[in-house]
């Protein structure tokens, strides 16, 4: 029997009519990535959500019961971080709770308000080099991700991470190269992961012997210090897999508020309005489509089908965030939801994403305030034209041509 092959997703906001028919037809099935590859699938929210907190479902392939993985040892096929060092995102059990550990306190949402003054200025800084551009564009379009949205989150990480401001263009142009269609085993795209290596690794020297308000001068002056090769891991998978998925998400509030009037005046009433419409447009359409991969290290059941130990589990957010037995009228952007469980799109458990709490902010302060700067912003395209990376797994906004002060007459 042929499986069904799991696609790229459309060229529209969302895949919520593809995965809407593979949730209605059975909430776990066996599809086929592009390459012929077999998987699981979770699609309905209640399901996913367990599948999330099960830690039978490992992140770490390692576990299984044979030496290999179709993946070549990358979490997955698209997968920036390779297999070159142990992180958050590729460790369970004892070894995933201690890497976790070295900055769980830090970046909790009880602890992130201290950086909120520096995500207020960076983002008047951006909003300022925004308006430039369209200043210098005589007000035709201009593309939002580039000159706004990309350029907050890898700004505000770079300084709470503690990076010189002078290396922060450089670290941002190789995040770029690193997120590109480019394969990861490719020379080229090597070349840039260890220029990375190389440049978190002169910040954490720098930070030794000139220590700084930052995560990486917190981590050394414990009484405990962290090694370098945890320092490397953690910095790394925090600046790689934060600011693609924080501006995508700014991305896609301010498309959406920019079509809502209604919306955009109800979230501009207070900040906690802005934070509540927040959530709701990060269950609409959650930066990661999908969760970590999952590997099974038993016979995991849901419901009357077994999924088998051994076998590779993807979990699908953007189908469980749309799941009518959890939300009604799912397809809409409400501003309340009132007595609806929360959105899954930072995950669920003891591997939910650790920079939520920083996300969040950033993500709200840049939308709020980006349209109290431009009250009248507007898509200069149809939503359909929008230009999506075309990665499955990493489905990320490229361009979004807005003009600032609304659509001409």
């Amino acid at each position: 029997m042929s499986l069904p092959t799991l696609v790229s997703l459309p060229e529209d906001d969302t895949n919520t009519a593809y995965y809407a028919r593979l949730r209605e037809a059975a909430s776990v099935q066996q599809v086929q990535l592009p390459n012929g590859f077999p998987i699981w699938l979770v699609t309905r929210y209640d399901d996913v959500r367990t599948c999330l907190r099960d830690e039978r479902l490992a992140v770490d392939p390692r576990l299984l019961s044979s030496p290999e993985h179709k993946f070549g040892g990358r979490r997955v096929p698209e997968d920036t971080l390779s297999s070159t060092g142990r992180h958050m995102l590729n460790t369970d059990g004892a070894e995933h709770r201690r890497l976790r550990s070295l900055v769980n306190a830090e970046l909790s949402s009880g602890a992130v308000g201290r950086w909120r003054a520096t995500v207020d200025r960076i983002v008047h800084e951006q909003l300022d080099h925004l308006e430039r551009e369209g200043t210098e564009a005589g007000g035709g379009p201009v593309n939002l991700m580039t000159a706004f949205a990309n350029q907050v989150p890898v700004s505000v990480i770079s300084t709470v991470l503690g990076l010189r401001p002078a290396d922060t263009p450089v670290a941002a142009a190789l995040l770029r190269e690193l997120l590109s269609s480019k394969p990861t085993d490719s020379p080229e795209m090597i070349g840039y992961y260890h220029e990375l290596v190389d440049l978190v690794l002169a910040t954490i020297e720098h930070r030794r012997s000139e220590p700084g308000d930052d995560l990486i001068s917190m981590l050394l002056a414990r009484s405990e210090p962290a090694g370098v090769r945890d320092l490397l891991s953690t910095v790394m998978a925090l600046f790689v897999g934060g600011p693609p998925t924080t501006a995508t998400a700014i991305g896609h509030g301010a498309a959406t508020l920019g079509a809502r009037p209604d919306l955009r005046a109800e979230a501009l009433g207070s900040e906690a309005s802005t934070a509540r419409i927040v959530e709701e447009l990060l269950r609409h359409h959650p930066p990661f489509q999908f969760a970590i991969w999952r590997f099974a290290t038993a016979d995991i059941p849901i419901g009357d089908v077994v999924i088998p130990k051994d076998a590779t589990v993807l979990l699908s957010l953007a189908a469980a965030n749309r799941d009518p037995r959890a939300y009604d009228d799912p397809d809409a952007v409400r501003s309340h939801r009132d007595g609806e469980p929360s959105h899954l799109s930072f995950g669920s458990g003891v591997h939910r994403c650790i920079g939520a709490p920083l996300a969040r902010m950033e993500i709200t302060v840049a939308v709020r305030s980006l349209f109290l700067r431009f009250p009248r912003l507007r898509l200069a395209v149809d939503p359909s034209e929008l230009c999506w990376s075309d990665m499955v797994f990493d489905r990320r906004l490229e361009s979004m041509p807005v003009h600032l002060g609304g659509a001409p007459a």
